[in-house]
C-alpha cells in the first residue's frame, strides 16, 4: 500500500517532464528508453501515458504499430477542457456571449490602430465572401461565415492568448447550439432571420471601413454594439441563464 503515493508521484513528474518536452516541439523517446531514462517501470511509464492521452498530447497506438505518437495542441483540446470546467460550474450560455462581447472591441481597436494593409485586405476578402454567399442565398454557408469572421477579427490582432480564447468560445457556441439544436438553418430562413443576416453583413462592411480609417474609437464602439445585436437576437428564443450544454450526446 505504501508503494502507491510513490508510483503516482513518479508518473505525475514524468508526465509533467514530457508534458514541457511536447509542448516545446520534442518528440517522446521509445518506451524501454523512457523507462531507462526515468528508472520507473513499464507500469509507472503507463500511468504517465495516460494522463498525456487524456490531455489530447499524444496517441498511443497497439498492434504491429505500437508506440506513442505526438499530438499538436489543438484549440478544441482546450475547448473541451475549459467547457467542461465551465459547464460543472454552472456558466450560462449568455455569460459565453458576455465573454465575447468584452475583448472582440479591443481587437477592432487594435487593428484600426495598427492600419495594416495585410488586416484590411483579409477583412475585405471576407466581407467580399459574406456578400456573394447573401447575394447566392446560401443561407446555411452564410451563417458558417458570419461565425468564422468573429474568430478572424481575433486572430488577426496576431495575440495568442486573443486567438485560443475566440476559437474556445466559438467552438463552446457551436457545441451548445448543436446540442440543445438551437439556430438550425433551413433553407429558406424566415424574413426576420434575412433582414438579421444582412444587417451582419453591412455591419462587417462598416467595421472594415472604420479599421482602414483608423478610426479605433469608432471601431469598438461599432463592434461592441453590433455584439450586443447579435448576442439579443439569438439569445432571445432561449432561456439565457440555462447553464451551457457543450458536452456531446451519446
Amino acid at each position: 500500500m505504501a508503494e502507491l503515493p510513490a508510483k503516482r508521484r513518479a508518473s505525475e513528474r514524468i508526465a509533467e517532464a514530457l508534458r514541457r518536452e511536447i509542448i516545446a516541439g520534442g518528440a517522446i523517446d521509445r518506451t524501454p528508453a523512457l523507462m531507462q531514462r526515468f528508472g520507473v517501470s513499464r507500469p509507472t511509464l503507463r500511468e504517465a501515458f495516460r494522463v498525456l492521452e487524456s490531455e489530447q498530447l499524444i496517441q498511443v497506438r497497439h498492434g504491429s504499430r505500437s508506440g506513442v505518437r505526438v499530438l499538436r495542441p489543438a484549440p478544441d483540446s482546450a475547448a473541451r477542457v475549459t467547457g467542461q470546467t465551465l459547464q460543472a460550474g454552472g456558466a450560462t450560455i449568455e455569460q459565453l456571449y458576455e465573454a465575447r462581447e468584452a475583448f472582440e472591441p479591443f481587437a477592432a481597436a487594435l487593428l484600426a490602430k495598427r492600419r495594416d494593409r495585410r488586416d484590411i485586405a483579409a477583412l475585405r476578402a471576407a466581407h467580399a465572401e459574406l456578400a456573394a454567399l447573401v447575394e447566392a442565398r446560401a443561407w446555411p454557408d452564410l451563417g458558417a461565415a458570419l461565425a468564422r469572421f468573429h474568430q478572424l477579427l481575433v486572430e488577426l490582432t496576431g495575440n495568442q492568448m486573443l486567438g485560443l480564447t475566440a476559437a474556445t468560445i466559438a467552438t463552446l457556441l457551436e457545441r451548445h447550439q448543436r446540442n440543445r439544436n438551437l439556430f438550425v438553418e433551413s433553407a429558406e430562413p424566415d424574413t426576420a432571420t434575412l433582414e438579421f443576416r444582412g444587417r451582419g453583413a453591412r455591419s462587417i462592411a462598416r467595421l472594415t471601413r472604420l479599421i482602414e480609417a483608423g478610426d479605433a474609437d469608432g471601431a469598438a464602439a461599432h463592434w461592441r454594439e453590433h455584439l450586443a445585436n447579435a448576442a439579443e437576437y439569438w439569445l432571445s428564443g432561449q432561456d439565457r441563464h440555462a447553464v451551457i450544454d457543450i458536452l456531446d450526446a451519446a
